[in-house]
């Protein structure tokens, strides 16, 4: 998120120089814009937004701002030479709306040599006790400075959970005051009620009409000083205290979501381990340096090892709660969790452009997104309240003023009034964000990014899904299968050119071909120039001044190699057993061909089964040739109407135009309801780039530490396992389906309240608790995405049955813990899964085999405790 300049004397982030004098010597501080984040909890819809947004534009120094009434989160870009942190908290909490600091992000600044050491150093005492503890010759050193958390006493946890005093007292004078229905004398301490729920009230209502906002505060004003009025001013104190705790539990119901978001974007570690250094802030670890990671340590840094072999818990990304192994030269990445042995890991990347902080700022970022369904709801609101308060105008005029007696005219007056409170459209307006915001922190949190409320929009509409098929089908892991020379040249001849090309190429089977000449002990040539890609037919260098072409049939029938029969019937025959099959050509005449062979990802017939079920049709999109994507169709159950292959970047982009103008020959109005008209893509972030940009939703898979995945995709799994896809589409149709359910829900509550108060069926205490639990009905079940039936199913069994385990034989325990977890006792690890190793490779001739197919029997079981949940959405 970037800020926008108000100014021409704003550049970037409007970095900022000035000399500081330090003792004699002359300190150049580099100040940047710094960025506050605020959680307001008054901001509760999308016309206080407009109201805190103008009040902090017009503010000297501020250059932007974002913010978001369902999270209650606002952020501020601001100079703090011209107004600092403190002073903008200030401003928002004149106007009421219980404002506090979240975090604040400053710019980095170059400390003198002195300034440096001071801040490196721990504080005077403690550097005193290790002193006083070596001269008792106890032989100490320091290792790590903890500081405590503040611990809140059972008081300040009860208040800390209470409204705040004024709603208290006004409820508890409401209260009071309804007494007046028998003891008339005890209706006036409703005037209580109201003095003590007012004041946010005014001042909100003020600030609104200077900033020429028509907002809820301003209605529940006109209707409480209207109920006064005409003499019913036990209805005003209730007004006043239930509008006052309506406020304070939609905060806090909305705090669940928040709460969610801030859990993801908490995993950024604070401190490193730095060998030779110490501990100090991850913001000061450089590229190069060595950081020490204990077991049980978060990792601080993205980086690769160069010490040590361990598990590390990568679930904070990937949402899968298994260990993977990491080794000399393996990357890991910042905030997951080593749960093996000692590591030394060198940093990679910066603080600021590790994975995680990038997943951070980008789940922030997408938080304050809006989908087209929200921009909607809140256009048609922001005319509804006004249209209310007309109508609540006109019959507070017009039939008063026609009315015969003063009881009449008190019934038309008490009219207005309800329609005015009946004019909030709060459960409306919440309706779509709350369950975006969910739907988001789900997402995040079964290690999925959606970047904003539009795409998880767009994915709940899916019904085309394009596939790519090396790397998201298929595993990606090529494996060389056959190479065929012409006479006079050797595969060792063959293998030299071809793996000196490939080792420019980022393409899974350019690794393939890497590791088998490296296998062979066959070294690369040291002069690689002009490389080259060309679309839809292959890759062409210049090796020792030869020049080198590697590609499929188009290329060798543009370079005219398909004359040499023979190895254009090898060729055909590879293809026919489902083999990608290339050309190798040097300085123009062809001198082989060869054969890899991939393997089908685990897990792709049940997501086209997921697919199908959720009335999603499922397209395969390959540059690989026609035998090889027929065989991985015939394997996967995919019809062969739905196979694309032989496809260049531009063939994509057009089967992707194809497939929109297919999905949108429907009217608009059935393609809101019916879920029609969006077409998703999923690739591998790079290769696919073009395609996943021309989709409704581009889908990037595996993209942990792929920082141009992370740009260019809409949505990014971290995980390569073909279940989290099928979690997030899930997800994604729930979301939408909960999204209708809250506008229904509202609309007719709202038609319903309306229509019975232009009846007089309703007086103003059943409006106003209309309004307050329709809202908590549209936030309750827009929150409900973020947990799992199944796991709450589960839970609420072991709470039951509690007790019987307790009484259980504890020799029957011991053999329960003791049995096999399946009959055949095959299960690698706790999804039940096997490793693509120990799948292994087709042999010539075999065609391609799911790694599945293996463990089929071991799945079988229905006593197997290790099985995948599809649904596995952690809160």
């Amino acid at each position: 998120m970037v800020p926008n300049a108000k100014s021409s004397g704003f550049k970037g982030f409007g970095e900022k120089q000035r000399a500081v004098k330090y003792e004699a010597l002359e300190i150049e501080v580099k100040e940047e814009i710094i960025k506050s984040k605020f959680i307001v909890e008054g901001m509760c819809c999308s016309a206080e937004e407009g109201l805190v947004g103008t009040m902090l534009d017009a503010l000297p120094g501020v250059k932007k701002t974002e913010l978001c009434a369902t999270t209650r989160v606002v952020l501020v870009w601001h100079d703090s030479n011209q107004i600092t942190t403190s002073k903008l908290l200030e401003k928002l909490n004149d106007m009421k709306m219980e404002a506090h600091l979240a975090r604040v992000d400053k710019g980095r600044k170059r400390l003198s040599l002195r300034q440096a050491i001071v801040h490196h150093l721990p504080p005077w005492n403690v550097i005193l006790s290790c002193i006083l503890l070596n001269d008792m010759k106890m032989e100490a050193h320091l290792a790590r400075v903890d500081k405590g958390r503040k611990r809140l006493s059972l008081r300040q946890a009860i208040v800390h959970h209470l409204p705040p005093w004024n709603v208290i007292l006004s409820c508890i004078l409401a209260a009071v005051a309804t007494g007046g229905w028998a003891f008339e004398p005890l209706k006036w301490v409703a005037i209580g009620a109201v003095v003590a729920g007012s004041p946010q009230l005014l001042l909100k209502a003020w600030a609104g009409l200077k900033n020429k906002i028509v907002g809820i505060h301003l209605l529940i004003l006109v209707a409480t000083v209207g109920a006064i009025a005409i003499g019913e001013v036990i209805d005003a104190g209730i007004l006043l205290a239930i509008f006052g705790i309506s406020e304070w539990l939609e905060s806090k119901t909305l705090q669940t979501a928040r709460n969610s978001l801030e859990t993801v974007m908490a995993l950024r570690p604070e401190d490193a381990d730095v060998l030779g250094s110490g501990r100090k802030p991850v913001e000061d670890v450089h590229v190069g340096d060595v950081v020490a990671i204990r077991p049980g340590d978060k990792i601080p840094v993205d980086g690769k090892v160069v010490k040590g072999r361990s598990l590390v818990n990568e679930s904070s990304l990937t949402g899968e709660a298994k260990n993977v192994p990491k080794s000399l030269g393996s990357p890991v990445f910042a905030g997951t969790i080593n749960t093996g042995s000692y590591l030394e890991v060198e940093t990679t990347k910066e603080s600021s452009d590790s994975t995680v902080a990038k997943l951070a700022e980008l789940i922030e970022q997408a938080s304050m997104q809006r989908s087209s369904m929200e921009k909607l709801v809140e256009s048609i609101a922001r005319y509804y309240t006004p249209l209310i308060m007309l109508l609540a105008l006109l019959v507070a005029i017009i039939p008063t003023a026609m009315a015969s007696s003063a009881s009449e005219r008190k019934k038309w007056l008490l009219l207005s009034c309800n329609l005015l409170v009946a004019g909030c459209p709060c459960a409306l307006v919440l309706a779509t964000p709350a369950t975006v915001i969910a739907g988001i922190a789900a997402a995040a949190n079964n290690g999925c990014l959606v970047k904003g409320g539009q795409y998880l929009e767009s994915l709940g509409s899916l019904k085309q899904l394009a596939l790519d098929k090396t790397g998201t089908l298929t595993e990606g892991k090529y494996k060389v299968s056959g190479i065929s020379t012409v006479h006079g040249n050797t595969e060792e001849d063959l293998l030299y050119w071809l793996a000196s090309v490939e080792s420019q190429s980022s393409h899974p089977i350019a690794w393939a071909i890497t590791s088998h000449s490296k296998e062979r002990g066959i070294g690369l040539s040291s002069s690689v120039t002009d490389y080259e890609t060309l679309a839809g037919e292959g890759i062409l260098a210049r090796v020792d001044g030869h020049l080198v072409s590697v590609g499929n049939m188009k290329l060798a029938k543009k370079e005219q190699w398909v004359s040499d029969s023979r190895l254009k019937a090898e060729y055909l025959s590879w293809e026919e057993q489902g083999y990608t099959a290339c050309w190798v050509g040097v300085d123009g005449s062809a001198i082989g061909v060869f054969a890899v062979a991939d393997i089908v990802r685990a897990g792709t017939s049940d997501l086209l089964l997921k697919l199908k079920k959720y009335g999603v049709k499922a397209v395969m999109l390959t540059g690989d040739n026609e035998g090889a994507a027929m065989n991985v169709a015939s394997v996967i159950g995919l019809p062969a109407d739905c196979v694309r292959a032989s496809l260049s970047p531009k063939d994509k982009l057009f089967c992707i135009s194809e497939l929109r103008t297919e999905a949108s020959g429907h009217s608009r109005w059935y393609e809101f309801w019916k879920a029609k008209g969006k077409v998703g893509m999923v690739g591998d972030g790079v290769n696919d780039g073009p395609a996943l940009a021309a989709a409704d939703v581009g889908i990037a898979m595996g993209a942990a530490g792929t920082p141009v995945a992370m740009e260019t995709a809409d949505i990014v799994l971290f995980s390569e396992n073909l279940a989290k896809l099928t979690d997030t589409i899930v997800l994604a149709k729930l979301c939408r389906r909960k999204i209708l359910e809250n506008i229904s829900v509202a609309v007719c509550i709202k038609v319903a309240i309306i229509v019975l108060t232009l009846m007089h069926k309703i007086g103003l205490l059943i409006v106003v608790l209309s309004d307050v639990v329709g809202a908590l009905i549209v936030i309750t079940n827009g929150l409900s995405v973020m947990y799992d039936r199944k796991r709450l199913g589960r839970s609420w069994a072991a709470f039951r049955n509690q007790d019987s385990d307790s009484d259980a034989d504890p020799e029957d325990d011991a053999s329960v813990a003791n049995r096999p977890v399946c009959k055949d006792n095959c299960c690698a690890d706790k999804f039940g899964t096997k490793s693509s190793e120990d799948a292994g490779v087709p042999a010539a001739g075999e065609g391609i085999k799911s790694s599945s197919e293996s463990k089929a029997s071991c799945c079988d079981d229905a006593g197997c405790q290790h099985k995948p949940d599809l649904f596995n959405l952690f809160v």
